[in-house]
């Protein structure tokens, strides 16, 4: 089986870098049609082995510079595609394999997912009585339209459904709504 190369296109044995990285970049926010946090989509493409830390963000700052990604929500954290950039997006096709295409959209899909319950959901944890009270709020803003407490004996515990909870805040805030309405 000497120089068997049939699966270099579908799983690629260097991570991306240049040009190719900036294609992956505006066909991620093509795909998502909405602004992403940065600084996770980073950290994501280093921790999947798509691409190194340094070179997604060199990537994204010549991005913006070259008009491709908006400034606009920069200042919140945020990347947007811009028209040139869904220009650029379509050239992905031609030089990424559909295998790292789904790759990288399902890994993003799931960082975004985060990014929205931890913006809509706020979780603090704090120490009371030997024990720690996790209080649970769904935002409607500035102001919370739903909240409870739980107190828990440990930190380790308090962390543990914290994470819990942001994988799927929308279940929580249904269960808790069902609870109080189950004999309405």
């Amino acid at each position: 089986m000497a120089n068997d190369n049939r699966f270099e296109k579908l799983v690629p044995t260097d991570k991306f870098f240049g040009g190719d990285l900036k294609v992956l970049i505006c066909y991620m926010l093509s795909a998502l049609g909405e602004a992403v946090p940065i600084t996770e989509t980073t950290q994501l493409f280093h921790y999947e082995g798509i691409a190194n830390y340094f070179d997604t963000q060199t990537a994204i700052y010549e991005l913006e510079k070259e008009g491709y990604i908006s400034e606009g929500e920069r200042s919140k954290g945020l990347m947007a595609i811009t028209e040139k950039g869904e220009a650029l997006s379509n050239t992905l096709k031609d030089s990424v394999s559909a295998v790292l295409r789904e790759k990288v959209y399902g890994a993003v899909v799931k960082m975004l997912a985060r990014y929205k319950a931890e913006r809509d959901t706020d979780i603090k944890i704090e120490e009371r009585n030997g024990g720690f009270l996790l209080t649970y709020s769904v935002m409607g803003g500035e102001e919370p339209v739903i909240s409870f407490s739980i107190m828990l004996p440990n930190m380790a515990q308090a962390n543990h459904l914290k994470e819990h909870i942001l994988k799927n805040p929308k279940y929580y805030c249904d269960s808790f709504i069902d609870l109080l309405t189950e004999n309405m």
